[in-house]
């Protein structure tokens, strides 16, 4: 027998795998109790000063707890980690349903901004309590602008048509919701899409009274120009002198000084 083979050989020995934890399952937050601590977070970092300043943006008397941008982006961010992924459409509707019954701006437009985080997944149903939300509970340009481009926008893209209904906006008493045909298209026309839709919504806006509706129109053809400025310049020289002067002067502004002097001449009535 040879040393080899008189060895006694030794036992292979197996890693055993560590048995792997089961991943823990994110918490779901109930949209009552966050809204609430939400609410609670906003009144403790409230500062007076600052809400009294904010008033300066706003023809209409408003209510705010003064919350900087920097803060109001921390909270949004930090609800949109804890309900992100466990949250559906309908909780964050009902969130925004509890939100805006506060008074001041910040809870209201917070619960916009984080439904915008649900948006693309929501059904047509949505639009119900989007239009509730602009005739009873926005009461300021800043709270449309925070709900109809984010909310209202990615809506009309996933179901176009929706798109004729908030066209029909148009002609409401509410000048919220006015301002909502307009300015929901903005994020659409940015990349190109509804361009001919946000024309005619122009169109349809020009006689407006509203200084807050001239400013909407512009802003909304502005960035349609960004797509397509040779079509905004047409639209200009064709309808410059039924339109608002500031609705004018918003829509030129990404055009070359020289052209904007031309299109300010042309454009008179």
């Amino acid at each position: 027998m040879t040393k080899a083979a008189g060895r006694a050989s030794k036992p292979t020995l197996q890693a055993t795998k560590p048995t792997p934890r089961p991943t823990p399952k994110a918490t779901r937050p109930i949209p009552k109790r966050l809204a609430e601590e939400t609410i609670a977070e906003m009144k403790r970092l409230a500062d007076p000063r600052r809400a009294a300043g904010n008033q300066r943006y706003f023809k209409e008397p408003i209510e705010s707890y003064g919350l900087d941008g920097a803060t109001a982006k921390r909270l949004l961010k930090e609800l949109v980690t804890q309900t992100k992924g466990v949250w559906t459409v309908d909780d964050a509707v009902a969130f925004c349903t509890l939100m805006v019954h506060d008074p001041h701006l910040e809870p209201r437009a917070i619960a916009f901004q984080l439904l915008a985080a649900f948006a693309t997944g929501a059904d047509a149903s949505v639009i119900k309590d989007v239009r509730g939300w602009l005739e009873k509970s926005c009461d300021n340009w800043a709270l449309v602008d925070s709900l109809a481009p984010a909310v209202l926008g990615p809506l009309l893209e996933r179901h176009p048509k929706l798109v004729a209904e908030v066209v029909g906006w148009t002609t409401s008493r509410n000048m919220w919701l006015r301002r909502s045909s307009a300015v929901a298209f903005i994020p659409l026309v940015r990349r190109g899409l509804h361009l001919d839709t946000a024309y005619e919504v122009a169109t349809r806006l020009f006689d407006d009274s509203e200084d807050l509706m001239h400013k909407a129109v512009g802003w909304m053809l502005r960035e349609a120009g960004k797509k397509d400025m040779p079509r905004l310049e047409r639209f200009l020289k064709d309808e410059g002198p039924r339109m608002p002067r500031t609705t004018v002067r918003y829509a030129i502004e990404r055009f070359p000084k020289e052209k904007r002097k031309v299109l300010l001449e042309t454009t008179r009535a």
